[in-house]
């Protein structure tokens, strides 16, 4: 049955206890009545009083919502957006990121045009500094690298290795006709949507514009991830896996490096230690997807090899200076 959308854009905002940051999303998006604003609070626990204050100032131009699945998390309630949802296109934003000057003139380009999916380019920023800061450099890199070189292995990377939905516009329909969802997780619940969603997504185009900035706190260089939060990580990730080898050919799953290398990576960071390392190892085993390729392991060992020499240049320097 194919359904009728009510205007161009509907924007899905899960929210828990940043009001502020909220305000300041909610300012960067045009108020437009063709743009459709929906937020989902995940039952926020501090400063009612300002998200109440949010709530009476912008509920001319904001329908807000509250997760009442009883089920916690951003997918929970970005499955209660697209309940609400009445635009053409969709886009996604987290509370605490923002949407840069001109956005809506850049997207609005595309409304009436034959693509599935529109991938733009993010930026991201440190919230306490206003520096730039690298949350969007992997996302920048698929991109610029499509560009370039418009190979279908490069297509594919951002159409299934681009998980997070910062900046990616999507056809509603799509969304609608194929019933995609987001896992109701609390870690990873956006990979296996955007995946499905490039699978679906038959013309995708791809630009270099600058819609989104993503924001990173200082003290999440440091952050530990707890041992039941890298276990949801990793189903969702081999969930993901899984479907790109059942769906796709040999030599796509190939090209794209559907491995556990990131996942084993993450995990010696954060020292869990030898017997969660063979059971993660396990998991991969038992999902029939390999723990690393031959091009990936090269490539990131170089790239190691070039930090650490980049590193010992560096603290030269500094030791060079200290004696003069």
């Amino acid at each position: 049955m194919k359904k009728e959308w009510k205007r161009n854009l509907s924007i899905i905002i899960p929210h828990y206890n940043t009001p502020d940051l909220l305000e300041k999303l909610i300012r960067s998006i045009p108020a437009d009545k063709d743009i459709q604003i929906v937020v989902v609070d995940d039952n926020s626990s501090v400063e009612l009083d300002k998200l109440k204050h949010v709530r009476e100032i912008y509920g001319q131009i904001v329908e807000f919502y509250i997760n009442d699945s009883h089920v916690k998390g951003a997918g929970a309630c970005r499955n209660i957006g697209l309940k609400h949802a009445d635009g053409k296109w969709l886009l996604f934003a987290d509370a605490d990121d923002f949407y840069v000057e001109g956005m809506y003139d850049i997207v609005s380009a595309y409304f009436e045009l034959d693509y599935d999916e529109v991938f733009f380019t993010p930026t991201s920023i440190y919230l306490d500094s206003g520096k730039l800061c690298n949350r969007h450099e992997a996302y920048e890199k698929r991109i610029n690298q499509y560009i370039a070189k418009p190979s279908r292995e490069n297509l594919l990377r951002i159409k299934l290795a681009t998980n997070a939905p910062w900046a990616s516009m999507i056809r509603h329909s799509v969304v609608y006709q194929y019933n995609i969802r987001f896992d109701e997780v609390l870690f990873f619940n956006d990979i296996m949507f955007m995946t499905k969603v490039g699978y679906h997504s038959n013309k995708v185009a791809v630009s270099q514009q600058i819609i989104y900035c993503v924001t990173k706190n200082k003290g999440s260089l440091t952050t530990h991830i707890e041992w039941d939060a890298y276990k949801i990580r990793l189903q969702e990730f081999l969930k993901v896996c899984r479907f790109i080898k059942k769906k796709y050919s040999k030599r796509d799953f190939k090209n794209l490096d559907c491995t556990g290398l990131g996942m084993i990576c993450m995990a010696v960071r954060q020292h869990y230690g030898l017997k969660k390392y063979l059971y993660i190892m396990n998991q991969f085993f038992r999902s029939k997807i390999p723990l690393f390729s031959w091009r990936q392991l090269n490539f990131d060992l170089l790239k190691k090899w070039v930090e650490n020499r980049s590193h010992r240049k560096l603290d030269s320097n500094y030791y060079v200076k200290q004696k003069m």
